[in-house]
């Protein structure tokens, strides 16, 4: 019989992970402030501020503009390079607090950009700018063909839409996660936990995702991985580097072994991505 206490721990191991916006973070600060008004610096309330409504204050822009965040073109105030690629790592899942950064790994990104047969003689009028975490895209209408498509804000390709206005933007914004990145493996390693409090032997790294259990043997250029009850089977991690790349090597070992991933993770997947999308932002169309 259980405990309360294990029955207490069993559930909160259960429950699903919550995914904290930008915005969360900010009311997080908000609360923080009312007990020590400084508890957090003008420079990262301002970059939370951009990442979660595209505005920061005068003295939080300030701020952003001499820790080298954020500068000026011409009367816009935008983040720069090094700001852009801190608030992608997190929504990724991919920031390093200490030691080299990583560096963008496209393999891991975006998978869909092809242009639609059906609107390849129908220039879409833009009418909105959809902001997915610190990915800008630009989504236009064809009246004629009672649809929208969508291309990246710098530019590119046209991709037609299934969803329209009247099915909500959360849906848009899952259509357009869907299309553009890998969901399957950004699910899986945004999700998965490295036991490390396990000793599982000299090389042997143990993995969970939500209670399925994988390991990984990693010995010179030498990959394996495990299903319980399996035996190893090699497989193929390219050049990632072990210690900087564990999460995406991991990721490649139990996709390597698994027949259909998507059938085993496809519900937890979507609805993750309907999580990612509620967080979007809408612009109207003369902001871009």
């Amino acid at each position: 019989m259980q405990t309360a206490a294990q029955s207490k721990d069993n559930s909160a191991a259960a429950a699903p992970r919550k995914l904290y916006t930008a915005a969360d973070l900010l009311d997080l600060i908000s609360a923080v402030r009312e007990h020590d008004p400084g508890a957090a610096s003008h420079v990262l309330v301002g970059l939370l501020r951009m990442a979660a409504n595209g505005h920061a204050t005068a003295v939080e822009q300030t701020s952003m503009r001499i820790a080298g965040l954020a500068d000026l073109r011409g009367n816009e105030f935008v983040l720069t390079p090094s700001a852009c690629g801190i608030l992608d790592e997190f929504s990724n899942g991919d920031y390093v607090s200490s030691g080299p950064r990583r560096s963008h790994d496209p393999a891991h990104d975006v998978v869909a950009r092809t242009p639609s047969p059906a609107i390849a003689n129908n220039l879409p009028e833009p009418i909105a700018r959809l902001r997915i975490g610190t990915h800008d895209y630009v989504i236009g209408e064809i009246e004629a063909l009672e649809m929208l498509a969508f291309r990246p804000q710098e530019g590119g390709e046209w991709i037609e839409l299934s969803n329209t206005v009247e099915n909500g933007w959360s849906s848009i914004a899952s259509e357009i996660i869907k299309l553009t990145f890998d969901t399957t493996r950004e699910y899986i390693r945004m999700h998965m936990i490295q036991r490390r409090d396990l000793d599982m032997g000299k090389n042997i790294e143990a993995f969970d995702l939500y209670g399925f259990e994988w390991y990984i043997r990693l010995e010179d250029t030498k990959s394996e991985v495990r299903l319980g009850g399996q035996n190893w089977s090699p497989f193929d991690r390219g050049d990632m580097d072990p210690v900087e790349k564990i999460k995406f090597i991991a990721v490649e070992g139990l996709l390597s072994v698994l027949t259909d991933p998507r059938s085993m993770f496809g519900k937890d997947i979507d609805a993750w991505a309907r999580r990612i999308a509620a967080g979007a932002s809408v612009m109207p169309a003369f902001t871009i």
